[in-house]
């Protein structure tokens, strides 16, 4: 046996413990294995003499003559694990390997952490998108209904001042009507016709009057109702600016999880280095 192999052997045990989590420790030539400390948790089985098996990490090693980092699967010894296999060189050739592994565990759990993060925050950017759209269909129709309402405005003003000339008219006819009514009374038996005409002019124009200030009543009515929508509609929008910005900021928070969810992937990815 040479002398590196037989080095290698006396510490090995030692190495083990010297690590800060518990793994196990193998030794082995070119063909099987000479020494094994299997972990906690972490027992593949092996026995002194065990030759190596295809795939195994002392066998890769050995082969390809340079440090392998990489995850066994369970089909190979029952128990997935992830191993470094560091091949032992005397002389210019290889004469062996020393590797060491540890569980899956912790990889597991930091991937399962990885992907829980990733779906929820896939889940909430779902209905940050959906909320979005909703902020957007009501600043939309706040719009819509800000603009009928100045058109409503608009018309009521309109209104207002057809109204204001129907009154005048009214207030005109009326005057008229008086004095007609005076100048048939002057004209004595031949105006009385002409005074029952007149009187009806003027009743009518009093009817118009008390209608157009009725009227004038109901549009300062809706003008204030105008005012009260217009003024909500207003509020309605700036909160839908808020919310908006909000989600732009909650879609940035968004985004830096989800780097941090790769990040945290590629972390537990840990037979990815060192290859």
């Amino acid at each position: 046996m040479s002398q590196l192999l037989n080095s290698v052997l006396m510490v090995a045990p030692i190495l083990q413990k010297a690590f800060l989590s518990e793994c196990m420790v193998g030794v082995t030539d070119k063909e099987k294995f000479l020494a094994y400390y299997p972990a906690q948790g972490l027992n593949l089985g092996i026995r002194v003499g065990d030759e190596l098996r295809p795939g195994s990490i002392n066998a890769t090693a050995v082969k390809e003559g340079k440090r392998v980092v990489k995850k066994i699967s369970k089909e190979l010894y029952g128990i997935p694990y992830i191993a470094v296999g560091y091949p032992l060189v005397e002389n210019g050739q290889v004469v062996g390997c020393l590797a060491t592994g540890v569980t899956t565990d912790q990889e597991d759990r930091l991937h399962g952490l990885a992907q829980n993060l990733t779906d929820a925050l896939e889940n909430i950017a779902q209905h940050t998108e959906s909320l979005a759209k909703d902020a957007d269909h009501l600043a939309q129709a706040s719009h819509t209904l800000s603009d009928a309402a100045g058109q409503l405005e608009l018309k009521i003003t309109e209104t207002t001042q057809i109204n204001e000339l129907i009154r005048n008219i009214s207030t005109r006819s009326n005057v008229l009507g008086l004095n007609a009514v005076l100048e048939a009374a002057r004209a004595g038996a031949a105006g009385r016709g002409f005074s029952v005409v007149a009187e009806e002019i003027r009743q009518l124009s009093q009817t118009t009057a008390t209608s157009a200030k009725g009227i004038f009543q109901l549009l300062d009515e809706m003008n204030a109702l105008v005012g009260t929508v217009t003024g909500e509609m207003e509020k309605t929008m700036n909160h839908s600016v808020q919310q908006s910005t909000r989600i732009q900021e909650l879609d940035a928070v968004m985004q830096e999880l989800r780097h941090m969810a790769e990040e945290l992937k590629k972390a537990a990815d840990i037979t990815g280095h060192g290859e």
